[in-house]
């Protein structure tokens, strides 16, 4: 299967592109006016020129092809303008329109009916009732909302304003997607279809979701199977309680199901379960590391509070940690100061320099016992410290032992850490701010190490 036709479009129709700045319209054309892998046309009946680009009566009227139709028009028109894409020849349409089957019965038979006229021209159809498809590796944009930050995780969510909130979150955050998609009201593609997509693409390290009901929740889970036998698939799933399940039902029209039974199905088909925005990120986050071949953590630290801190959480996600061989003790303390703390987690004490971090990663990363290392710092300023010399510390020492156990870094002063996180970012270590974030990233990858059988139990 491909959708090539919906992240990398030679061209692309925006149909009700506006002039005016108080439109959807007018945000959809004024965000693809960047895309770089084709030409993108405005579609008004009004006007000759949108944002200073010569627009078209009709998609019809484009002298040039367009696989993507993003459409922006009032309800009453999208039947028609359907038509008019099958008969120009577009592949996919992003059907932002909203009114359909989340409103009502009626609302639903309509939808069917776009459906049936799709299906008739060979189209597919996105939504409606969404916020549209990002594609931020050829700088595609065919939202009304702000670009996300260029990453490796494809986030798709049932639900758009949701899916924008987390967008302008993580760009607060630093955090990147590869793909976004506002799925809206499944009339047609759904979330297996675009999964089974997802699992052969390069740029796409991970999978989140977000889900509210499912309409088919076999093909889901047999969709499921297949992906996460490639990469991780994360799932948020609202609707846990009775009220948020009647919430769900009325949002996007979708059937809420019970809880139990969508975590269970979820299990048995790989997934992994998220219970809140954070902790789904946080896993996603983790997938640029690689997997471990046990569950045993070790942790180091230049402050005690957070080392517990952590080994409590990753008590609470079923990871362990690692009884350290003596001779890695011993070789701990041959240049940490006596105060230290050498048994796990390893707390160097707040005097730790760069060249403390880089020795005690070393020392780990080599234990057989340990399958996973986190390295903790706090507050890397007082003394003359340099706020990068922590990281640069654990890289280096990543490099050298290079055995591809996962690292994952865990910076906790705020602001004053962004230089540090960024050096380990920038090296494929995914930072983090609180204890119970970094737990979830290892979990993650523990997870999906069992699934891909890797995991020595």
């Amino acid at each position: 299967m491909t959708f090539d036709y919906f992240f990398r479009p030679e061209g692309i129709a925006v149909i009700g592109a506006s002039n005016d700045p108080l439109k959807l319209g007018y945000e959809v054309f004024k965000n693809l006016k960047g895309y770089r892998d084709g030409t993108v046309y405005p579609v008004n009946v009004r006007e000759e020129l949108v944002q200073g680009v010569k627009a078209y009566r009709n998609v019809k009227d484009i002298p040039g092809r367009v696989d993507l139709a993003v459409v922006v028009v009032p309800k009453r028109f999208v039947r028609q303008t359907l038509i008019d894409c099958g008969e120009k020849g577009v592949k996919g349409v992003i059907l932002i329109t909203a009114g359909f089957g989340e409103v009502d019965e009626e609302g639903k038979r309509e939808e069917r009916e776009l459906v049936e006229i799709a299906r008739k021209y060979g189209m597919r159809i996105v939504g409606p009732n969404c916020v549209g498809i990002m594609n931020t590796h050829n700088d595609m944009n065919a939202t009304f909302i702000m670009n996300a930050k260029k990453g490796d995780i494809a986030f798709i969510s049932q639900s758009g304003a949701l899916g924008a909130g987390i967008i302008y979150k993580t760009l607060k955050e630093g955090i990147g997607f590869s793909k976004f998609v506002s799925i809206g009201n499944m009339a047609d593609v759904d979330f297996a279809e675009l999964m089974d997509y997802l699992a052969n693409t390069e740029e796409d390290r991970a999978i989140v979701l977000y889900i509210e009901g499912l309409r088919d929740g076999r093909r889901f889970m047999e969709a499921a199977k297949r992906v996460t036998k490639k990469k991780p698939v994360i799932v948020l799933k609202a609707g846990k309680s009775e009220s948020g399940a009647r919430a769900a039902s009325s949002h996007t029209g979708s059937l809420a199901g019970s809880y139990r039974i969508y975590e269970a199905a979820f299990r048995q088909s790989g997934v992994m379960v998220a219970d809140t925005i954070d902790e789904m990120l946080s896993m996603a986050r983790a997938f640029t590391q690689p997997l471990p071949e046990g569950k045993r953590v070790a942790i180091m630290t230049n402050a005690g509070g957070p080392g517990v801190l952590t080994a409590d959480a990753i008590d609470k996600y079923g990871l362990k940690l690692a009884n350290l061989e003596e001779g890695t003790v011993e070789e701990l303390r041959s240049f940490l100061p006596p105060m230290a703390a050498l048994k796990n987690p390893v707390d160097m004490i707040a005097s730790a320099r760069g060249e403390d971090y880089y020795k005690t990663a070393k020392a780990l990363l080599k234990d057989p016992n340990v399958d996973m290392l986190i390295s903790i710092c706090v507050v890397p300023t007082f003394a003359g410290m340099k706020p990068r010399e922590h990281a640069e510390g654990v890289v280096r020492a990543v490099e050298e032992v290079n055995n591809g156990k996962p690292v994952l870094g865990l910076f906790m002063a705020g602001h004053v850490s962004e230089e540090a996180k960024e050096i380990l970012e920038a090296n494929g270590i995914p930072s983090y701010e609180r204890p119970e974030d970094v737990a979830a990233g290892a979990y993650a990858l523990v997870e999906f190490a069992r699934a891909k059988g890797i995991l020595k139990e």
